[in-house]
């Protein structure tokens, strides 16, 4: 059995987070939490489903309300972080992320963040999200998975290394080469996850034009990928947003089973 600080903290440790991110929270503290159901999305309904299932607490992945829900686009600043991991300069990132971020603070102030938070305590039921932390969890596993990979292997390769993960295996949407072709090399590798959501047009284009030749997404627009085709330079692959966050998502799981809590999940992708 676990509390909904221990999950947190659990959560953390994998993704080798100190602090709680922006884009997560404890919105109802629980204890002695032995069976929990964990979803992608979480209102009402999953918390009326978690309570006809007997479980003891809910796992939200995306902000289910509260602080996260209103300010966890602040976490979209860790591109920065990653555009110079592989040598972009600082400006030019901090320039890149401009534009996006203050879409997102515009596009989250009139959320209902209350609504889902709110609920769960009238149905006294613990609630907890865990976005970043997770989906930088499901980040390593694809830095491992292609860490022997060089700039000579082609693009279609990266997509097939990657596929081999069990998640991508079971998903209806398979991964897709968006920009560019599967043909080509993919010369140096950004795998762009874990920064609250996409980096859209203006990182993409950052990357291309400091070095890297192949970009991984979970998610793009068709509006940003439009602009990266008629830019017409580099290999970008979606990887698909389901798979990707229950990748991130299992290893998480597994450590709650091990410390006697049982998860009760909404999808086969677990």
């Amino acid at each position: 059995m676990m509390d909904t600080q221990q999950i947190m903290r659990a959560a953390l440790k994998l993704a080798n987070f100190k602090t709680i991110p922006a884009d997560s929270e404890i919105h109802v503290k629980g204890r002695r939490i032995r069976k929990v159901l964990v979803a992608i999305d979480v209102g009402v309904g999953e918390l009326m489903l978690a309570k006809g299932l007997g479980c003891d607490g809910v796992i939200a992945h995306h902000p289910a309300g509260g602080t996260a829900r209103l300010e966890g686009y602040k976490v979209f600043r860790r591109h920065v972080e990653q555009m110079k991991e592989v040598g972009v300069p600082s400006e030019a990132a901090e320039q890149a992320i401009e534009n996006k971020y203050r879409q997102l603070e515009i596009q989250h102030h009139p959320d209902n963040y209350d609504q889902t938070p709110s609920a769960a305590k009238k149905l006294k039921m613990p609630l907890v999200s865990i976005h970043s932390p997770c989906d930088e969890i499901g980040r390593n596993i694809i830095l491992r998975q292609i860490k022997t990979l060089d700039g000579g292997a082609t693009v279609d390769r990266l997509v097939r290394r990657i596929s081999q993960l069990p998640e991508f295996r079971k998903a209806k949407s398979k991964i897709q080469v968006r920009l560019g072709s599967a043909k080509n090399k993919t010369g140096k590798i950004a795998i762009s996850h874990a920064a609250y959501t996409n980096g859209g047009y203006d990182i993409a284009r950052t990357y291309f034009q400091n070095g890297i030749g192949t970009i991984s997404y979970i998610h793009i627009s068709d509006t940003d990928l439009a602009k990266l085709v008629t830019d017409g330079t580099g290999n970008l692959i979606e990887l698909g947003h389901i798979a990707s966050d229950w990748l991130g998502l299992n290893p998480l799981l597994k450590e709650l089973e091990k410390k006697g809590t049982e998860a009760v999940t909404t999808t086969d992708l677990h």
